[in-house]
């Protein structure tokens, strides 16, 4: 008897569901969502995540063709974050903030998809949180262009990234273990970049 294709979706959502949460409790990720957030909470955040997004962007893109970037409906997230920089007077400056260099593991297709999952699946909570952002700090947030990145459009694109794993891992273009591998070791990075910068000024 076949075996029915994996929900790749699913499983990797299980699988990093406890390494998600660790991050969202972590003390730079939790100001954006507290009530008295500041618009220098905001921009500490701009200024970590370009450190630690910039390299990870560079390291899973260069791993996938453009028939996977249009499958997936993946775009590149570092021009709206510098843009974002810039709107809050801030330089671009790569690795202005001190942070552990990706991972140097064999990154293949699967591995990349898995690390593309984890900044996919942060513009979900980041259109939330750019609307509590917005709420709470008005028009000095400005235009929230990396966490509310695809907007009013978000749900539906995560659908169609969501579609276009589990229809390339039934293909078998995907190993679903190196996927879920890669998941989980950029998650593991970014919380510890995370940790490494709550204790730089």
């Amino acid at each position: 008897m076949t075996e029915p294709p994996i929900d790749l979706a699913l499983a990797l959502r299980r699988a990093t569901a406890s390494i998600h949460a660790e991050v969202e409790r972590l003390d730079l990720m939790a100001s954006l969502v507290s009530e008295g957030v500041t618009l220098e909470d905001y921009r500490r955040y701009l200024r970590v995540i370009a450190s630690i997004h910039a390299p990870i962007e560079e390291m899973l893109y260069s791993q996938i063709d453009d028939a996977i970037r249009t499958r997936l409906g993946l775009r590149p997230k570092l021009p709206a974050l510098i843009e974002d920089l810039r709107e809050q007077g801030l330089l671009w400056r790569p690795h202005q903030i001190g942070v552990i260099p990706p991972p140097l593991l064999p990154v293949d297709l699967s591995y990349a998809i898995g690390g593309l999952y984890v900044v996919e699946g942060s513009t979900l909570g980041g259109h939330t949180i750019a609307r509590h952002l917005r709420r709470r700090l008005g028009d000095t947030v400005g235009g929230t262009r990396l966490l509310d990145f695809h907007g009013l459009q978000t749900a539906a694109a995560w659908r169609i990234f969501t579609t276009g794993l589990n229809e390339s891992a039934a293909e078998g273009l995907l190993v679903p273990e190196r996927v879920i591998a890669g998941a989980l070791e950029i998650f593991s990075h970014i919380y510890r970049c995370l940790e490494l910068v709550k204790l730089q000024p």
